[in-house]
């Protein structure tokens, strides 16, 4: 392993506990400390002015015992005295609440005030550490987008949406004619009329929501690249990283193209939570720390492993013995290369008392502190191995997006059907890289895209030059339905302009709601399909499911095409394990 270390956060405590602590993180077997996490009041206590005298000395005592030092630039805390004197900075909800001051990321990391704090900061601690030889790596922010702050509908947030609308447009005409604004007297005469799309009676414009999003993410790709490149202009010796959450896959950015400006990526990994009654399974698991191997398709860090219970108001499941160092272990065999424990003691006081570490607050060694230091020892000179895949499964943040504005179907959850289509590589021990459409997807036998709504016609050339080149692509219901606007296209067959590649067009189709499904058959097998119900006519394809007992008439559900010298398999609904398992027989037989 690169490093095994603890998350610290001497400033809970003072100075009086340090040397003790450090010895003990030392007898646990860890080489590396986390600090400085939330701590921008340590670092600048009054405006302008940076006192770096304790983490100085914290760096000090751990150079004495050889440990490293991952240090983070903080951010998503806002020390008082910024709060006092620039309210303005908050987060506004879609009713227009403003987060008030003492939780966290209740900033908007747009507003223009915010950024210059916040890069002013990660200027002076780069200047300051950038010769300390135990710094090892920064990390920069703290899961950026976590807890709902991902979205902001602020009057700064207003203003950077308006000026990213009038530099994609330039015309306001052509926005309103790709927006089909006509429709409900949308029109818009200036792009100042523009509104952010906040909650109705009824739904707003899907082409708005959609560029909503797409600014979403330019914010928190401008945000994260502000930080690293603030820290690089000091710093260009240490590499740079970001410790994402494990709900990135469903937050309002993607998190490949936030990925972009750093060296590597680090992920926290939280089986469970707080309010949980049980962990996810090992799959799931499997899945969320290769989405985030992929950001970067490099190797990653865990920032945050868990070993206590955790919680901010309900605890919910605690890992029993040796369960924590199962998921550890299970995580080494997808491309981590660090692992680091959160936390190394809880805290007695503040909203994260029942967020319990690997020592309570009795101060005691017990069970968790030997957990932690038998895995350490036994996976202290362990290789770091990058897992070689196949298959890859092709990630689409405006499909993602596109299909969480309108869902369809109350039974949809993108996630869950990522997670569906993983498992069945899980099953059978096969690895799966988790790639970003914009990635060259040629090398990999199996392609599988979920629920790509929008697809260019560039990505559907490079998909037939991948299928007629001798590659597999598997496609969900609800491909290419939309324009890169969030449109339904006018005059074209679904899927559009792929009815030669899947040969298949869908006749007719249906959505499926909780609690609802339709029956089906592959072989002998009868099963059940879910969440939509494509009905797919035969241009060449050979069935593979078909629906029965339909009011419709009798289609496929399911079909294969022989193109060029691959295959294409189009899914038309959310199927049932066992004719899914099937399906995935055949299909990774090729």
């Amino acid at each position: 392993m690169k490093y095994l270390g603890v998350d610290y956060y001497p400033e809970q405590w003072g100075m009086e506990h340090v040397d003790e602590d450090l010895d003990d993180i030392v007898a646990l077997g860890a080489n590396l400390i986390r600090i400085g996490d939330f701590a921008w009041d340590i670092f600048e206590p009054e405006e302008g002015h940076y006192d770096f005298a304790f983490f100085d000395e914290v760096i000090e005592k751990a150079k004495q015992r050889d440990l490293k030092i991952l240090m983070c630039v903080p951010g998503a805390t806002v020390p008082s005295w910024l709060y006092q004197k620039h309210p303005e900075i908050m987060n506004e909800d879609e009713w227009g609440y403003k987060q008030p001051f003492g939780a966290r990321r209740g900033h908007c990391y747009a507003n223009d005030i915010y950024l210059d704090k916040v890069y002013a900061l990660a200027r002076k601690m780069a200047e300051h550490y950038r010769d300390e030889e135990n710094i090892v790596a920064w990390q920069v922010e703290n899961e950026i987008g976590h807890e709902g702050s991902d979205i902001c509908y602020c009057e700064s947030c207003h203003r950077k949406f308006i000026a990213y609308l009038k530099e994609k447009y330039q015309d306001i005409h052509e926005l309103n004619e790709r927006w089909g604004t006509s429709f409900w007297t949308q029109t818009y005469y200036s792009f100042e009329d523009i509104p952010l799309p906040r909650p109705s009676f009824t739904a707003q414009n899907p082409s708005l929501r959609l560029e909503w999003e797409r600014f979403r993410n330019k914010a928190a790709v401008d945000f994260i690249k502000g930080m690293a490149d603030s820290v690089k202009e000091y710093d260009t010796r240490h590499p740079v990283t970001h410790d994402f959450e494990g709900g990135t896959i469903s937050k309002h950015f993607s998190p490949f193209d936030v990925a972009k400006s750093l060296d590597f990526v680090s992920y926290n990994n939280y089986p469970v939570w707080g309010g949980q009654p049980a962990p996810m399974s090992d799959s799931d698991l499997a899945f969320s720390v290769d989405f985030a191997r992929g950001f970067r398709q490099d190797k990653i860090w865990i920032t945050e492993a868990i070993m206590g219970a955790q919680g901010h108001n309900d605890i919910g499941y605690a890992p029993k013995p040796d369960e924590a160092k199962k998921w550890a272990l299970d995580s080494l065999d997808h491309g981590v290369e660090t692992i680091i424990f959160f936390r190394y003691r809880g805290f007695t006081k503040g909203a994260e008392q029942f967020c319990f570490g690997i020592i309570d607050a009795d101060n005691e060694k017990r069970r968790k502190y030997y957990e932690t230091q038998s895995f350490f020892n036994e996976v202290r000179d362990r290789e770091i191995e990058y897992p070689h895949s196949d298959v890859c499964i092709v990630y689409d943040y405006d499909s993602k997006s596109s299909m969480a504005i309108q869902r369809q179907s109350d039974a949809f959850s993108y996630e869950k059907e990522c997670e569906k289509f993983y498992h069945q590589l899980y099953m059978r021990k096969m690895n799966c890289d988790i790639i970003p459409s914009d990635a060259d997807f040629s090398r990999y036998k199996t392609v599988i895209l979920p629920y790509m709504i929008i697809m260019s016609d560039e990505f559907k050339k490079r998909l037939k030059e991948y299928v007629s080149d001798g590659g597999t692509v598997v496609m969900s219901s609800r491909t290419a339905w939309k324009d890169t606007d969030n449109n339904l296209v006018f005059g074209k067959r679904l899927p559009v302009d792929l009815d030669d590649l899947c040969g298949v067009v869908i006749e007719e189709h249906e959505s499926l709601l909780k609690g609802q499904s339709s029956p089906c058959t592959y072989g002998d097998i009868e099963g059940e399909g879910f969440v939509f119900e494509e009905l797919l006519k035969l241009k060449g394809a050979r069935e593979l499911v078909s629906w029965t007992d339909n009011p419709f008439g009798k289609y496929a559900a399911a079909a294969v095409n022989d193109y060029g010298k691959g295959k294409c398999y189009y899914l038309g609904s959310s199927f049932d394990e066992e004719i899914l398992t099937k399906l995935f027989d055949l299909i990774l037989m090729n």
